[in-house]
């Protein structure tokens, strides 16, 4: 039964790609040796033919004092070599076949899960690769059932009576940042915090000059927008996501921060659903109580 099962297998475009590498090593091998070969022969034909031009030139015993020279390791060793269409020959093959090594031992980087990696003195190391993919994979798609969650009928009832009890939108929108802010420690075991400001407030604030810079950009792209720190291990600096948005209510700034979640691009997606759904809900009840309080009178 495992044997029927292998001949059904069927053997993929990736597979075979990896399976032609080792023969395609060789191949490349043997043309940079070939190479070698022709250009060896070539130079030996040119030799033979032009005897003179390809003699090597001699430095002179007592060279003139007035033109500074000195029998040096350079001149004397170094020169020659350099200057020699042999060597030069030898060089380019050994250089070749240098990048050629190096591009098949990086090559598997790609395709096979590595820890260590050591070239001469230079070591990599690499995580576990499918891991990583499904945590990437498995955090992503909790922020994405989070934003789900704000549009089921459950939580348009919660935020309904908050926004009953205040009748302004800055309280649902506090309420469901709390929200993600309490998801996020117990789903995903991230951690931020949130601060809510007016567009004057947001320009007294004592914030980092660039952070306050990504607000022109909040509001002509009407997008959030990232700055992580450079050094994730920092404890001195923060993690930033802001949003700018506009309601009739006034304008103003959401930002997020944290020392140790770096926001992305399913952070940014997730703020600005958040913002449009409360704002969203927030005017259907006003469009209610309004619709409720003219009848009324």
């Amino acid at each position: 039964m495992a044997i029927e099962e292998q001949e059904d297998k069927r053997i993929s475009v990736f597979d075979r790609i990896i399976g032609f590498m080792p023969k395609f090593y060789v191949i490349g091998t043997i043309l940079i040796f070939v190479y070698t070969l022709v250009a060896m022969g070539d130079l030996a034909f040119e030799s033979w033919k032009n005897p003179e031009e390809a003699a090597i030139p001699v430095h002179p015993e007592n060279p003139p004092a007035s033109a500074g020279f000195q029998h040096t390791l350079i001149t004397l060793i170094i020169e020659p070599i350099v200057t020699s269409e042999f060597y030069q020959i030898i060089f380019n093959t050994l250089f070749l076949y240098l990048v050629w090594i190096l591009l098949f031992l990086l090559a598997p980087i790609a395709f096979y899960r590595l820890k260590h990696f050591k070239f001469f003195n230079i070591e990599i190391e690499i995580e576990k690769q499918d891991a990583a993919v499904y945590e990437v994979f498995s955090v992503s798609s909790s922020k994405m059932k989070f934003a789900a969650h704000l549009t089921s009928e459950e939580y348009q009832l919660e935020i309904s009576g908050v926004i009953a009890e205040s009748k302004e939108f800055k309280a649902p929108l506090m309420y469901t940042l709390d929200s993600a802010v309490d998801f996020y420690s117990d789903q995903l075991d991230l951690n931020f915090t949130y601060e809510i400001y007016t567009l004057n407030q947001f320009k007294k604030a004592k914030l980092p000059k660039s952070i306050k810079a990504m607000l022109d950009k909040s509001i002509q792209t009407g997008d959030p927008c990232i700055s992580n720190k450079s050094n994730s291990d920092s404890e001195y600096y923060k993690n930033f996501l802001l949003h700018y948005f506009e309601n009739i209510d006034g304008k103003f700034v959401t930002v997020l921060n944290s020392y140790q979640t770096e926001f992305d691009t399913f952070d940014k997606s997730l703020i600005k659903i958040l913002h449009n759904v409360v704002y969203d809900y927030y005017l259907q009840y006003q469009y209610i109580y309004d619709a409720t309080d003219s009848k009324d009178k």
